[in-house]
């Protein structure tokens, strides 16, 4: 079964704990809504209450529910686009974002294990664009987002997957050495705002859909249109629009898939519930490779008997829980993670 750990306030000891696996696995993440919070609420239950709605007959106003839902996101997105100086929230987790992968892109290039390559990769749920932005602001960080900017004739980047887990080398002038540089593939299984389709292609857009009036919201037509025009996997059993959705969708999950199927996977979930049952399933095929380890940072005290109920059978599984009364935020798993580089640096 599942192995819980109540870690103290001490983040040195949870280091201790997580450095071996950084130090000497193949190195993954999945974030999901809980990591963008204060920003933007988490998912919470909104899946069963579309799929309550669509099974009653009432699909549209499950698409206008569905319309509140990725405009809160859209919001962010927009202001993040936009605006010079962020709203404190916002600011807020956008930080935590920085710190987040500025952390990774340390981890990866401290670490001594010469045989596994400087990279990692980054698998999130969420639509929001929190990771992009985080990265545009830290020129050294190199993110694989999937999307071909071979050409920069057009902003219309064509989704490339095949070109993830592709490694970085600068050479030296003098010696000719080749030294490999840090890079972290994201992988968005449940699509992104800044995704369009174009044709019969997946596209980087970087415009912002426009928000619907009042007026808009109230025409079926219109709310239909502008989920349209996003390429997001909606969190109900209607899923897919299309086969290129469809098509996008597995192929991204394969590649989950196929990361925690190497030798010694770790994988590190935060702000993740597992209640998507494609993921949650993947993940427990997954873990019968014995080399596999995950490792889940659950929110609260109560959270822990929930994920010991998920993986009730795996013994390859840590969760690594806060005593009752404590939390652990995105700020508490930002300063684990920092411990882990000394660690790293003198192991």
């Amino acid at each position: 079964m599942a192995q819980s750990h109540i870690i103290s306030n001490d983040d040195d000891e949870t280091a201790k704990v997580l450095a071996p696996y950084v130090q000497s696995g193949n190195l993954n993440f999945l974030i999901g809504s809980g990591a963008s919070l204060p920003a933007i609420k988490t998912a919470g239950n909104i899946e069963k209450k579309l799929d309550k709605l669509i099974k009653d007959g009432k699909a549209e106003e499950a698409d206008r529910e569905m319309v509140v839902f990725i405009e809160e996101i859209g919001k962010t997105y927009r202001q993040l686009k936009d605006d010079a100086i962020y709203p404190e929230e916002l600011d807020e987790t956008f930080n935590y974002y920085v710190k987040f992968i500025s952390t990774i892109d340390n981890i990866l290039f401290y670490r001594k294990n010469e045989i596994l390559p400087r990279q990692a990769t980054i698998f999130s749920t969420n639509y929001d664009m929190f990771i992009e932005f985080a990265a545009s602001n830290s020129p050294n960080i190199i993110i694989n987002d999937g999307f071909d900017r071979s050409s920069g004739r057009s902003e219309d980047f064509a989704f490339t997957p095949e070109k993830y887990f592709d490694r970085t080398y600068r050479a030296s002038s003098l010696y000719a050495r080749r030294v490999e540089i840090p890079t972290i593939n994201l992988v968005k299984p449940h699509g992104s705002l800044n995704w369009a389709r174009r044709g019969s292609s997946l596209v980087y857009n970087p415009k912002a859909i426009q928000p619907l009036t009042s007026a808009e919201k109230a025409n079926p037509a219109k709310v239909s249109e502008y989920l349209s025009k996003h390429f997001l996997i909606m969190p109900n059993f209607r899923k897919f629009h299309e086969t290129l959705m469809e098509r996008v969708y597995y192929d991204l999950l394969r590649l989950f898939s196929k990361s925690m199927e190497q030798e010694n996977a770790a994988l590190i979930a935060f702000g993740f519930s597992f209640s998507d049952e494609h993921i949650l399933d993947i993940t427990k095929r997954a873990l019968r490779n014995p080399t596999s380890q995950l490792i889940i940072f659950a929110y609260s005290h109560n959270d822990i008997a929930i994920y010991e109920g998920k993986f009730a059978k795996h013994r390859n599984v840590s969760i690594m829980g806060p005593p009752a009364g404590i939390y652990i935020n995105f700020p508490r798993l930002n300063n684990i993670l920092a411990a882990v580089l000394p660690e790293i640096k003198n192991g």
